[in-house]
């Protein structure tokens, strides 16, 4: 914002050394980005950051002068107008939405002349940056730059009926505002509107059919306070971004509001128009109570580190500010006024009282206190764990965006359980994520697409969110899940290189979960084929896709290929193998202690069951029967090959099982491992109704 010396001497005697309070504006948290020299005097281009709303006016930034110079501050007095008067008799204001627009205060001017403004007034628009335009919308863009309170002028005239209804827009209706565009209005849009039409859009453009022109000789002028995400959602819809709404989505001061419609028809006067009727229509139906925050003293002095810091010298760091300060012991209960609504704690104000004090004068000092203690969070710890285990076994961690656009793991572009953002910048980024393997797909085709690397191994851990149905009534959740993708060439391992490289399949990938599992020492899962399930999970490959059930009260995890139909959207010339684990379930049933076992100095013993089974057979079922025999010294146990074809009978398949004996006591011996092998025998029969060949 360009800030004129010149204007701002008006109300603060600042000395002409625009490089020296251009320092102290900067020491005291406003940004100067430069400082300018032209025929009209010396400019302060002054950075407001978004909390700073208060500061998008000249009185702003002279009270910030004013405060760390130590000056009284001299703010314009206009004539305060009076509730009703003849004002009253000629117009009306009704806020239909109080929610959106909580005051809105008009006052009437009759017999007006459209012309020129004198030329002191056209010089300090200049300097500030606007262009002249006549003597009305100077004066009230005058008044903006000069309170930070946008004002707007109706021609009276052609207002129906003569007054102002503050209404939400009726779907379907439309706005030709100023600059000549048709808007399109919905339901969710503030307006200003007469008996009949909207006439303009709340805080941020009037409407081209009751705009001041030559002709008009009688006005209503408009000053209010909106809602400032009202406002925000408004201008960002249809694309419009103007002084005014730039404002207001920063929050004006809603007591300014009858000040600076006075203020302007206190400057109307000034340069030969009449004088206003008397009155004013205010509407303030609900007004807030001041905002009183207490600040404890000796909790000043140790977050600022400034022992010199007493009450009297905080009280008049925050009186210099305009805040209202009473003692009692030592704690100060601060008012805080309406235009610093981004002061709400008690840190807010220690802040303010540092910055006013002067930072420079925060005393360097070492910083002591023990060091013994420490350490990561127990969730911390645990995360560290996974990517570790991950790590370990060859896959890459991979860092996504939180938010995301629709996907193909959205049963619809608007799955209910997807959580959206109500104000996106983009289409891009307009929900949280629900899962992330949306994340490690776009990674992956990344690369393929821009480095050419078809080979990948990647996980995730972190925060997901979704809709869970709660109370009667979506309510967004907080997560957290482990993702991991595999896609191409597997990494050679052993001493054979001139093999025939390994593609990932679904047995790479379920070992990795498998690996990950048996790290955090989790003993009790089970992998399920999706079967009846697989209309749950349609990115899914329904064959080559289990579930991962940890726990009976979480939801499961889910491991297996992407679906033939989706992968072509990946651009990725191999099958594309996923896995997802919700990180509640799986810390709910892993041991938070490690456990470790010797491992035993005998030798371990290799024996194998070659089961027949229809083809229909899980390997789940196959898994279980062995699990359930419980067999004692059985160290291991995996699959080797499976066999369908001749001279096997039709519909059947023969499996290859390993099973790895080993004792921490001894050598097994043959009758031992035997009595074993017929256990197993035995419950493959029973459970999975196996055969076996003599």
């Amino acid at each position: 914002m360009l800030v004129p010396l010149e204007w701002i001497q008006q109300y603060v005697a600042v000395p002409a050394d625009t490089k020296e309070i251009a320092h102290r504006l900067t020491m005291g948290g406003l940004e100067v980005e430069e400082t300018l020299d032209s025929e009209i005097g010396s400019v302060l281009d002054v950075y407001i950051t978004p909390n700073r709303g208060d500061c998008l006016s000249m009185l702003g930034v002279a009270r910030e002068i004013a405060a760390l110079y130590d000056l009284p501050l001299t703010p314009p007095s206009p004539p305060e107008s009076q509730q009703g008067g003849e004002t009253a008799t000629r117009t009306s204001v009704q806020i239909e939405a109080p929610d959106l627009c909580p005051r809105y205060a008009a006052r009437l001017i009759r017999g007006v002349k459209i012309g020129d403004s004198p030329e002191w007034l056209q010089q300090r628009l200049i300097a500030a940056g606007q262009r002249p335009i006549n003597n009305l919308v100077d004066v009230t863009n005058y008044v903006m730059l000069e309170l930070g309170q946008p004002l707007h002028a109706f021609d009276f005239d052609t207002l129906a009926e003569n007054r102002i209804v503050v209404r939400r827009a009726n779907e379907g209706e439309s706005l030709t505002t100023l600059d000549g565009e048709v808007r399109e209005l919905t339901s969710e849009m503030l307006v200003i509107a007469d008996a009949l039409r909207p006439v303009a859009l709340a805080g941020v453009m009037g409407g081209a059919e009751t705009e001041v022109t030559e002709k008009t000789t009688n006005i209503l002028l408009e000053s209010a306070h909106f809602n400032p995400l009202s406002v925000r959602r408004t201008a960002r819809t249809l694309g419009m971004r103007t002084e005014a709404s730039y404002r207001f989505e920063r929050v004006v001061d809603p007591e300014g509001v009858r000040r600076a419609v006075d203020r302007a028809c206190e400057l109307l006067a000034l340069i030969g128009q009449p004088t206003a009727l008397s009155g004013v229509v205010d509407s303030y139906p609900a007004p807030e109570a001041p905002r009183v925050i207490s600040l404890r003293v000796r909790r000043t002095v140790d977050l600022l580190g400034i022992p010199d810091i007493t009450a009297e010298v905080a009280t008049d760091c925050l009186k210099r500010l305009g805040f209202g300060v009473v003692q009692e012991q030592g704690t100060l209960h601060v008012t805080v006024p309406a235009s610093r609504p981004d002061l709400t704690l008690e840190e807010d104000l220690i802040e303010e009282v540092g910055r006013i004090y002067g930072y420079e004068n925060i005393p360097e000092t070492l910083p002591i206190g023990s060091t013994t203690r420490g350490g990561d969070s127990a969730e911390g710890t645990f995360l560290n764990e996974i990517r570790r285990i991950l790590t370990a076994v060859g896959l890459q961690e991979v860092v996504s965006h939180s938010l995301t656009p629709p996907s193909i793991f959205d049963v619809t572009p608007h799955d209910p359980r997807r959580v959206a953002v109500r104000n996106a910048l983009s289409y891009e980024i307009n929900g949280l994520r629900r899962t992330h393997l949306p994340g490690l797909l776009q990674v992956a085709t990344r690369n393929a697409t821009r480095a050419g690397q078809n080979s990948l191994a990647l996980f995730e851990v972190g925060r997901v969110w979704q809709n869970e149905y709660i109370a009667e009534m979506h309510t967004p959740v907080e997560l957290l899940s482990v993702a991991g993708l595999l896609t191409g060439e597997l990494e050679e391992v052993g001493w054979q290189r001139d093999r025939k490289p390994l593609l990932a399949d679904f047995g790479a990938v379920r070992g990795i979960v498998e690996r990950l599992l048996e790290g955090l020492q989790v003993k009790n899962y089970t992998l399920t084929p999706l079967g009846d399930k697989s209309e749950d999970y349609p990115q899914f490959h329904p064959g080559r896709t289990a579930l991962i059930h940890l726990s009976d009260e979480y939801s499961p995890g889910v491991v297996g290929e992407l679906h033939p139909r989706f992968a072509p959207q990946m651009e990725l010339r191999n099958r594309i193998y996923l896995f997802e684990i919700p990180l509640d379930a799986l810390g709910a049933v892993a041991l938070s202690e490690k456990r470790y076992q010797a491992s035993s100095r005998f030798p371990v013993a290799v024996r194998d069951l070659a089961p027949r089974v229809t083809r229909e057979t899980t390997f789940a079922e196959i898994e279980a029967a062995v699990n359930s025999a419980n067999v004692s010294n059985l160290a291991e146990w995996r699959l080797t090959d499976v066999y369908q074809g001749t001279p096997l009978p039709e519909g059947t398949k023969s499996l290859t099982l390993s099973f790895t004996f080993r004792s921490a006591e001894g050598t097994l011996t043959e009758a031992e491992i035997g009595a074993g092998m017929e256990t197993l025998r035995a419950s493959l029969i029973e459970k999975a109704q196996a055969t076996f060949v003599a």
